[in-house]
């Protein structure tokens, strides 16, 4: 299968391990609705592992094709945490695919603040660096 270049990736924030298993496993990942980029639709999400990762931390990994969006609450989502103080915020639920490793991580070689990237396929195999990712340069 032959992947389309302009296809448009959002760069997303992995910072629990928990989160990564339900990536894997469940095929979703949550975005609060509040926080949510002005650009949200994509057609892949990409995976920035934070340090608790450890050696895979501070980096691009993976990323997994979109299936679907869906407008959940976090209970809905998390229902062993009804209870959670944002329990009844609105979240994205984007359903994806099976996570794929990209052929070179992609690190973050200086410390920043990441929340949303939004890039392209073809940048996201191309990028040396994470700066790299962000369309137009910082």
């Amino acid at each position: 299968m032959e992947l389309d270049e302009m296809a448009p990736v959002l760069v997303v924030v992995m910072n629990n391990p928990r989160d990564m298993e339900i990536a894997r496993r469940e095929g979703w990942y949550r975005i609060p609705v509040k926080r949510a980029p002005s650009r949200l639709g994509a057609e892949y999400l990409a995976f920035y592992q934070t340090k608790v990762f450890g050696p895979e931390g501070l980096a691009v990994n993976y990323y997994a094709p979109v299936k679907a969006y869906r407008l959940v609450r976090r209970e809905e989502l998390l229902p062993e945490e009804k209870d959670h103080p944002r329990a009844r915020e609105w979240y994205y639920k984007v359903e994806i695919g099976p996570l794929e490793r990209l052929p070179r991580p992609i690190p973050s070689r200086r410390l920043r603040r990441i929340t949303f990237i939004p890039t392209t396929l073809g940048e996201l195999f191309r990028a040396p660096e994470i700066i790299h990712l962000f369309l137009g340069g910082e």
